[in-house]
């Protein structure tokens, strides 16, 4: 199975970050340029594109204790097989590691998107950064 395995160390604490994340998970947030809105559907996080087409992410697990949030697209484009988890770690009271983690197969899949989910992690760190940032300075 292949991987795509993208990770941060932020300046921030983990309940912020985890707090951004699980928003995410229910649609609160919109993060990604590739993306032109998101909605809630039962389990699923349903997508939707600027061309139209709607990508429904299934939520596996949304684990606050954890702050670890995982998810499948069972019908994605060009896959046998498509999981992902997002991942909290605190590292200090300050200090927190964001960890994205993608498998696919085939396999292949993994090498030919590696660049474009870097971009959508760029656009995560950022918008984490900024959630963060307001939440701090509005306590």
């Amino acid at each position: 199975m292949g991987s795509i395995y993208l990770e941060a160390v932020l300046d921030t604490p983990a309940d912020l970050v985890w707090d951004f994340v699980d928003r995410y998970t229910r649609s609160e947030v919109h993060v990604f340029s590739a993306c032109a809105a998101e909605r809630r559907e039962g389990e699923y996080r349903v997508v939707t594109l600027p061309d139209g087409e709607e990508v429904w992410e299934r939520n596996l697990t949304v684990d606050p204790d954890r702050r670890r949030a995982s998810y499948t697209v069972p019908a994605l484009s060009g896959t046998e097989y498509h999981h992902a988890e997002m991942r909290v770690d605190a590292l200090s009271p300050t200090a927190t590691r964001l960890t994205w983690v993608t498998d696919y197969l085939p396999h292949d899949l993994a090498n030919e998107r590696t660049e474009s989910y870097q971009v959508m992690f760029d656009e995560l760190v950022a918008a984490v950064t900024a959630h963060a940032t307001s939440r701090a300075g509005g306590a």
